[in-house]
């Protein structure tokens, strides 16, 4: 099997729902690491919407028109969609639906309620096993985090940040619009964080902040909470819930 290596905003994501609430919520968590969301919300529009150029399938199965069990058969029997990655998430529990839309050409199944971070674990996952890996490459305008070698440019400039700036860069970019105690913080990235002081994130930040020149803005500080990082450092949208 071919493994394509794409950036987050390289992977085109479908997600089928009629609970515009709910669709809304996963489109905007995937959105928010960088994936392309389309929303379908029935079997009909499903299907028209349903590319070759989609990487992976959210579907519900109680849906207007055709049902999921339905439009996963049908694309399954497709040759342009035949192998288009399927993650079922549905209220329907019983091993009997889960059974059924498994056979159905399902590649999971997930049961509502269900958290967007455990989607996206699982929508990774079998995305991987479909052959789409994410690159391990991050980039925000014109900085760019190399993951593998530990390493920030911007420009195409090396920026010699240290191990723990980059690491906590990492987790920050990682974990967009999310507000971070600085607690929390030392608790992620530092090992020996029972030694340190909440004022060495601070620190950190600083120093980081001034590597980065022109892009600093996109590391904000939450008053009263600690730090967050936004792609676009014009963002004033409300925040995502603060971490302990």
């Amino acid at each position: 099997m071919a493994v394509r290596t794409l950036e987050p905003t390289e992977i085109n994501v479908l997600v089928v729902d009629d609970e515009e609430d709910v669709a809304e919520v996963i489109q905007h968590f995937f959105e928010q690491v960088g994936y392309n969301v389309t929303v379908a919300c029935d079997g009909y529009e499903a299907l028209r919407m349903a590319t070759p150029e989609i990487d992976l399938i959210l579907l519900d199965i109680m849906l207007p028109g055709f049902d999921g069990f339905e439009v996963c058969r049908r694309l399954r029997s497709r040759i342009e969609t035949e192998r288009i990655p399927i993650i079922f998430f549905s209220a329907k529990s019983e091993d009997e639906d889960q059974i059924r839309g498994l056979m159905a050409g399902g590649d999971d199944y997930l049961t509502k309620p269900v958290s967007p971070k455990v989607i996206l674990a699982h929508a990774r996952a079998v995305l991987r096993r479909s052959g789409v890996e994410e690159s391990k490459t991050l980039i925000v305008d014109d900085l760019t985090i190399y993951e593998e070698e530990y390493r920030v440019s911007c420009d195409g400039e090396d920026l010699g940040v240290t191990l723990t700036e980059f690491e906590l860069l990492q987790y920050l970019v990682r974990h967009p619009r999310k507000a971070f105690k600085r607690q929390h913080l030392l608790q992620a990235i530092w090992e020996d964080a029972m030694m340190v002081t909440e004022r060495t994130v601070d620190a950190h930040i600083k120093n980081l902040r001034e590597k980065l020149g022109p892009y600093a803005s996109h590391i904000q500080t939450v008053r009263g909470v600690g730090y967050r990082f936004v792609y676009d450092a014009s963002d004033t949208t409300p925040l995502e819930p603060a971490q302990a």
